[in-house]
């Protein structure tokens, strides 16, 4: 596989709901600012994902690591996404403050 390669990243209609929650939150916390740093900061990582899918980390969790998640960090949020390489994509599942029980709520997704 060549280096240069780009893939298509998709969004689950949920990882947008979560991504539109985390930016409402920030605005309901009277922080304008800090919901555009957010959303920033995460549209830039699913653009980064699309040139590096590789780039984030294996989700601790076995049984999800066994089916192919990774995760981005991005401040107090995890990115969980999978590396579909035939169809030269990657499909963003959920974006999750990383205090949450992100296995159960993915493993909801697969069952």
């Amino acid at each position: 596989m060549a280096l240069n390669e780009n893939y298509r990243v998709e969004y689950l209609p949920i990882a947008v709901q979560d991504m539109n929650e985390i930016i409402s939150s920030f605005l309901m916390m009277g922080s304008r600012n800090g919901a555009i740093r957010i959303k920033d900061k995460i549209k830039q990582a699913a653009e980064r994902l699309g040139t590096f899918p590789r780039m984030a980390v294996t989700v601790p969790d076995e049984a999800l690591a066994r089916i192919g998640y990774k995760m981005a960090v991005i401040e107090d949020y995890l990115m969980f996404y999978r590396i579909f390489d035939d169809d030269k994509k990657v499909i963003i599942y959920r974006i999750l403050n990383g205090k949450m029980d992100y296995p159960s709520i993915l493993n909801r997704i697969t069952e």
